[in-house]
């Protein structure tokens, strides 16, 4: 189960079940102002915790992490979500650069050709002129697939695209337009991920959008790209 800490005045650290947008969440209520307000914390982590929680929603830029990982929480990872988005991505940035996709490049660039990155490739193939693959581990082998299987123009990794879609830390950045669909924080190159129908404190929150995602609370059509 997916947790919530929510700062409000007055909280004291229960828990207990509630709703979040239609999905099941364990919340816990918690005051961090004052003296006691760090123990406050610590007793609504033990609390989340004690349910069974692992990932837990907070407030954009709370500080409190380092407390509750001692606790063995963890922030939900909008990694997978940002990732499935890729393509929307992609083709949007083309588009703000003034470039049909029909005639641009689009690099894929990581350490490695996970599941991601080929799902991606393979969505991109029918929409865009040609790819770049620059992965040391898998590439080639992803590269010769698509070419075989749509016939794809794939050009060297040296190359550059119009726009490059990067999966993992420690690639080279080659194109003027890069989106880094990694870590806790992705640098979409100015582009925003929000769920127009949400309260407007929460429509951007990557976290929160990851968890109603993977919950099934959110789909396609309910995704804009600001």
């Amino acid at each position: 189960m997916v947790g919530q800490l929510v700062l409000t005045a007055g909280g004291r650290g229960k828990a207990v079940r509630g709703r979040l947008y239609g999905l099941p969440v364990l919340r816990a209520e918690a005051d961090l102002a004052g003296f006691w307000g760090e123990r406050r914390l610590r007793r609504a982590g033990r609390e989340l915790r004690r349910g069974g929680v692992l990932r837990l929603l907070t407030p954009p830029d709370f500080p409190g992490w380092p407390q509750l990982e001692r606790l063995g929480l963890r922030q939900v990872d909008p990694e997978s979500f940002v990732r499935c988005q890729a393509v929307s991505l992609a083709l949007e940035a083309l588009e703000r650069r003034g470039q049909s996709p029909q005639r641009a490049t689009v690099a894929l660039r990581g350490l490695r050709a996970d599941r991601d990155m080929a799902w991606t490739a393979a969505e991109l193939c029918p929409v865009v002129r040609s790819l770049i693959i620059d992965a040391p581990q898998g590439g080639p082998e992803l590269a010769g697939w698509l070419r075989r299987e749509f016939g794809m123009a794939i050009l060297p990794r040296e190359e550059r695209g119009q726009v490059a879609l990067t999966f993992q830390a420690g690639c080279p950045q080659t194109e003027e337009t890069s989106l880094e669909l990694f870590g806790s924080r992705p640098n979409l190159a100015g582009l925003g991920l929000t769920a127009p129908a949400l309260a407007e404190e929460d429509r951007g929150h990557l976290p929160l959008l990851a968890a109603l995602w993977e919950g099934g609370k959110l789909s396609q059509k309910d995704i804009k790209i600001t």
